[in-house]
């Protein structure tokens, strides 16, 4: 199993500082709370060392999953991931060769840095601009040629 052993071989900051990860098989980076089709790996219930994600907050919250069962049981609702951190600036230190996902592209990652900022999400999807309107004021035309009533 490549991934039996990941808090050996994966170092997490987050905001500058080191998190110890605890025994997991993978680890999941959220900007928004739904994720998997609809799932919500953070849960519900309240942790008072971590405050409450919405998608507006800019932070990124950092989930941790024992395997494919667990996998299952959020996919589910049965059971939440393993909340491991919550920050603005993330860096994933990766030792060795290591499957990872982004968006639902796999690929085996070479050791190497990952850094995920919170100022990198930021997108605009819509814009409003200002546009000159028109005259949109009906033309009341009289039907007699000469304006008689």
């Amino acid at each position: 199993k490549l991934c039996k052993d990941l808090h050996r071989e994966v170092r997490l900051e987050v905001d500058g500082k080191h998190v110890e990860l605890p025994p997991v098989e993978g680890i999941i980076i959220l900007n928004i709370l739904s994720w998997g089709s609809g799932a919500n790996p953070w849960g519900q219930e309240k942790e008072d060392q971590f405050s409450k994600p919405n998608h507006w907050d800019g932070m990124l919250e950092v989930v941790g999953v024992t395997g494919v069962v667990h996998l299952g049981q959020i996919q589910s609702g049965l059971r939440s991931a393993m909340r491991i951190a919550q920050g603005g600036h993330i860096k994933i230190h990766i030792h060795s060769d290591m499957p990872v996902q982004v968006d639902g592209e796999p690929w085996i990652q070479a050791p190497c840095e990952v850094v995920v900022l919170k100022s990198a999400l930021k997108a605009t999807m819509l814009k409003k601009i200002k546009m000159k309107r028109r005259n949109t004021e009906p033309n009341i035309v009289s039907a007699n040629p000469d304006g008689a009533k």
